[in-house]
């Protein structure tokens, strides 16, 4: 199974429909959800195979951050 990761802020009815959508396509091995980001495992499978990045434009400081844990956490990110 492909997971699409979404990773936003305060904005709440883009990324919520965006999910909704993508899972409503019923496309087989794709499933979109929310990311949720903390710690991670060197030893664990990916989870994302992409994220869409909805939130380091608004944050600075965040940027880099998302960069280094998404980056470690998926196959891409866009």
């Amino acid at each position: 199974m492909k997971k699409i990761g979404i990773l936003f802020g305060m904005e709440n009815t883009f990324p919520p429909a965006l999910v909704e959508k993508i899972n409503s396509m019923k496309v087989e091995g794709v499933e979109a959800e929310f990311v949720k980001i903390g710690g991670i495992r060197m030893d664990e499978p990916l989870k994302y195979a992409v994220i869409i990045d909805r939130i380091s434009q608004d944050i600075q400081f965040f940027n880099p951050r998302v960069f280094e844990k998404c980056g470690a956490a998926t196959e891409r990110l866009w």
